[in-house]
């Protein structure tokens, strides 16, 4: 049965980016303005809300046909929500819908409908002119003379017919360019079209949201925000009267004789740990610091985004990623801040902490938890998944895949002796874990020596996080202070532990790269570099399969590009070149796509940056086109798809694969899912009902295409959300 591809354009007091589409749709407001639709590749036609239901649109929701739409959930939710209820269309099911912007996501191409016109090179483009022709007709304008100033006004077509004329064109254009770029496509396959549909119905669900305790800590929040302002204004004389002031703080900072690098959590965390820093600067530098949480900002985001039932609904970006994972929007479940170890050793009192909260008074959060755990901003920010809780009579059933990015990694590349320490950490948790193992390699030493709380775990740990994708030095340094890692005092316990093969050859790489004045000899002192060196040597020689499988990966990437049409085979994967793209089949069938691969001469990581760009050392490497984080934004542009990279994606594609695995038998066993965090599904049920351990097992239950995989998951129930 062909598709009926639909675009609609509408007017609502509501605003679509502040307050998600779920609370645009409720509004009773929100209305169509009129449509473009056809079916298969029949006549276009118009619709306004004028007319009832076009006949034809009637029988093809009546049997069960799909309508594909450019981020589809808003012309399902206009369907399901305003059209069928006030206008008297036919009721359409979830599963009629069908997403080309998730396709074209998939496929590593832009989502939005102008780029990916871009992108695909379509004869007719997204019409650049739509944002000023939606501000004139879906967006309230200001009340005029004589009119209720608290009232809610729209232009009118005949008020600017020859604006209203353009919109009419706009929407048209819309429709051609998305069936347009539809045709070029290739579409989801049947078990990612189910994962699509299942993730429509998790935005569905939403996540409640406690409103009482958001609504008096954003006021907490308020007044001790005022309150370090004041502290201060009178610890810097005046110099600096608010803590976000952060030019005139660094100036301060510089004029009392101390160097300040920047105001960033690390840069800042570096400067206080001086022995010698003057007592005033110290203060204010702490102000600064506590201060500076600002993800107590998600709680009006919160606010903002929850509808009247207290849900936040429609967190959740399907294929977000090239590799298929997901992001989220509006809310953004995903980037809640990591609580301090302070406070989950701590083992509050949630119910005790958030009666607390709602009194409001910074005073009695201190009172009650001291003055260093009861900082209230820092304290909000610990406590911000809390405000996620269940329903009355319900809790919250959650699991996280633990570790589950390095079973992949090492099942993947056939690093067997990794796979059967997780099997048997699995059959028992008492052994030592893998942090544990990589410290032990990196330490020269044996896991049974090393404690949970020893030192050198924390070095296993993030070089476990840093390490696999092919990182180096750099790599080992973010981590390192992304987890408040010290790489100083790692120097004298890794040199004394390596040997002189390794001692040398890490030397002479620090002395190469100084001599390249690569950035990592500014960011670190030779001890510093050194030690992360050795740590990289370390790692990289009890995973010797893992670091194989980089070349092997490049290798077979290099030989599907060479000559298209023809499947390299590689591990668990397979390479191949067609229809203008680099296929990577990962082990469940889905794939990978990568735009435009070619050969291209490329600068190596390790040139000598003192030479002009054209002298610089290269490589013939495959290069792919697609998006790219650069800073923060997301930019579209060529780039070398080396070893690590490929590796990176397609562990991270199986991980979602998992995932989504997990989520279908959650579902399937009646554990209603809500929303998933990275590698953890949330669940909401009835209090009492379902068992944690059994839902762990089913969420763990492999398709065949993982056989032999370590899966291993760790839940908890409870009322409020929480890092376990």
């Amino acid at each position: 049965m062909q598709a009926l591809k639909i675009d609609f354009e509408t007017a609502s007091d509501v605003d679509l980016k502040a307050r998600g589409v779920y609370n645009y749709m409720r509004s009773p407001l929100t209305r169509p303005l009129f449509a473009w639709w056809q079916i298969g590749d029949g006549p276009l036609y118009y619709w306004h809300p004028s007319q009832p239901c076009p006949p034809a649109i009637v029988a093809h929701i009546k049997n069960g046909g799909y309508v594909k739409a450019h981020n589809a959930g808003f012309e399902r939710l206009l369907m399901q929500l305003v059209l069928t209820p006030r206008y008297g269309w036919p009721t359409i099911r979830t599963e009629q819908f069908i997403c080309t912007a998730a396709t074209a996501a998939a496929l590593s191409l832009p989502r939005d409908l102008a780029g990916l016109g871009d992108a695909l090179g379509l004869a007719i483009k997204k019409n650049k002119d739509g944002w000023r022709l939606i501000r004139l007709f879906s967006l309230p304008r200001p009340p005029r003379e004589g009119e209720d100033p608290a009232g809610v006004y729209f232009n009118t077509p005949d008020e600017l017919p020859e604006d209203w004329k353009k919109f009419q064109d706009y929407g048209r254009d819309d429709v051609i360019v998305e069936a347009d770029a539809d045709t070029r496509m290739v579409p989801l396959r049947t078990e990612c079209q189910d994962a699509y549909w299942r993730s429509e119905r998790i935005n569905d669900r939403g996540i409640r949201i406690d409103v009482r305790s958001a609504i008096a800590a954003i006021k907490l929040a308020g007044e001790a925000k005022l309150r370090l302002n004041n502290a201060m204004k009178e610890a810097t004389g005046g110099a600096v009267t608010e803590c976000t002031q952060v030019k005139a703080l660094t100036e301060w900072v510089e004029s009392q004789g101390v160097t300040m690098v920047s105001a960033a959590k690390a840069d800042i965390e570096d400067l206080l740990e001086c022995d010698d820093l003057p007592e005033r600067v110290r203060r204010a530098v702490e102000l600064r610091q506590e201060a500076a949480k600002t993800s107590v900002s998600k709680l009006s985001t919160f606010l903002e985004r929850a509808g009247d039932d207290h849900r936040v609904r429609g967190a959740f970006l399907f294929r977000a990623a090239g590799t298929g994972r997901y992001s989220s929007t509006g809310a953004q479940m995903h980037n809640l801040p990591r609580p301090r170890k302070e406070f989950g050793d701590a083992h509050l009192d949630l119910r005790t902490l958030f009666s607390t909260i709602r009194e409001g008074d910074p005073d009695r959060l201190r009172a009650v938890y001291g003055d260093d755990l009861g900082k209230p901003l820092w304290l909000l920010s610990d406590a911000i998944r809390g405000f996620l809780w269940a329903a009355p009579g319900h809790e919250l059933l959650v699991a996280d895949y633990a570790g589950i990015e390095g079973a992949v990694a090492a099942w993947f590349a056939g690093e067997d002796w990794k796979v059967k320490a997780m099997f048997d950490l699995i059959d028992n948790p008492a052994l030592p874990d893998l942090y544990r193992r990589a410290a032990a390699g990196i330490f020269n030493t044996t896991p049974d020596l090393l404690t949970k709380k020893d030192p050198r775990r924390q070095v296993g740990k993030v070089s476990e996080l840093s390490l696999q994708y092919q990182g180096g030095v750099g790599a080992f340094r973010s981590m390192a202070r992304n987890y408040s890692l010290k790489i100083d005092p790692v120097f004298e316990p890794v040199w004394e532990a390596a040997g002189e093969e390794r001692r040398e050859r890490a030397t002479k790489r620090y002395d190469e790269c100084l001599a390249r004045n690569e950035i990592t000899t500014q960011q670190l002192t030779k001890r510093e570099w050194i030690a992360a060196e050795l740590v990289k040597l370390g790692w990289r020689e009890t995973h010797p399969a893992i670091v194989a499988a980089w070349k092997l990966l490049e290798n077979a990437m290099f030989q599907a590009v060479m000559y298209p049409g023809e499947v390299a085979t590689v591990l668990k994967s397979k390479y191949v070149v067609r229809h203008g793209f680099l296929w990577c089949m990962l082990p469940s069938g889905r794939c990978l796509a990568y735009g435009a691969p070619r050969i291209s001469a490329v600068e190596v990581p390790w040139a000598d940056k003192t030479q002009e760009p054209e002298q610089r050392e290269k490589k013939d490497t495959v290069t792919v086109i697609g998006t790219v984080q650069v800073g923060e934004k997301s930019v579209r542009m060529r780039y070398a798809l080396y070893g690590g990279l490929a590796f990176e994606n397609i562990v991270q594609a199986i991980a979602l694969d998992l995932l989504e695995n997990g989520i279908m038998q959650a579902e399937k066993h009646e554990y209603p899912v809500i929303g998933h965090v990275h590698d953890e599904i949330i669940t909401e049920v009835p209090k009492g009902w379902g068992d944690v351990a059994q839902f762990e097992e089913l969420i763990c239950e492999l398709p065949g295409w993982a056989d032999g995989l370590p899966l291993t998951a760790s839940g908890w129930r409870g009322k409020r959300y929480r890092k376990d």
